[in-house]
């Protein structure tokens, strides 16, 4: 119990008991064996009388005057002091508060992409000089410029193979193979072997 903070409601009883005391000026007249203190108020009668000895009286009326007077002070200082750490405990449970966790991002495979969603994708990317010569030297870089060139709409088919040889060597780790893939060019085609002419078929003869 003596450890207990008062409540509210016990530190405005307080504060009403130290309103309801009452106030003037303390008299003390000698007595035998005990003084006489009696506080008088502004219409000057007598509203409280004290008899004890001296040193015990003078103390109680000096404890009265004092809790009368500063009684409210400390219970207003109380109150205060009660709302300040309240408002500090709010604002640690807020900052304490683990943050909503962000909106999950629909997975690549959750989003169907037709070919003309592709295209546009791809449209902002444009192969300049200054990709060209990136390019040359960083794997990304090519990459890039050859999924832009495929994606044409009038890409040969040479430009798709280059594009899947560089993107399969670049998964394995093998960067020769990659360049290499990057520099693969259209093969030539070449006619049919002529069939040979029976010395029995008659000049001009098509074989089957």
């Amino acid at each position: 119990m003596a450890h207990r903070p008062p409540t509210s409601s016990e530190l405005e009883g307080l504060a009403a008991h130290a309103a309801a005391a009452p106030s003037g000026t303390w008299r003390k007249q000698e007595g035998e064996g005990l003084e006489h203190f009696a506080l008088r108020g502004a219409s000057g009668t007598a509203d409280l009388h004290l008899y004890a000895p001296a040193e015990a009286g003078e103390a109680v009326t000096r404890l009265f005057d004092a809790a009368r007077a500063d009684l409210p002070r400390l219970v207003a200082e109380v109150q205060r002091l009660r709302s300040e750490v309240e408002a500090l405990q709010s604002e640690k449970d807020r900052r304490d508060k683990p943050a909503a966790a962000p909106a999950r991002r629909p997975a690549m495979e959750d989003v169907e992409i037709d070919e003309d969603g592709a295209l546009a994708l791809a449209a902002p990317f444009h192969v300049g000089p200054k990709e060209m010569k990136a390019a040359a030297s960083d794997p990304l870089a090519a990459l890039s410029v050859q999924v832009a060139r495929a994606l044409l709409p009038d890409a040969k088919e040479v430009e798709r193979a280059r594009l899947i040889a560089m993107a399969f060597a670049a998964t394995r780790g093998n960067m020769d193979d990659f360049w290499a893939a990057r520099k693969m060019r259209a093969g030539k085609k070449t006619a049919a072997p002529a069939k040979k002419r029976s010395s029995r078929d008659p000049p001009g003869a098509a074989r089957d």
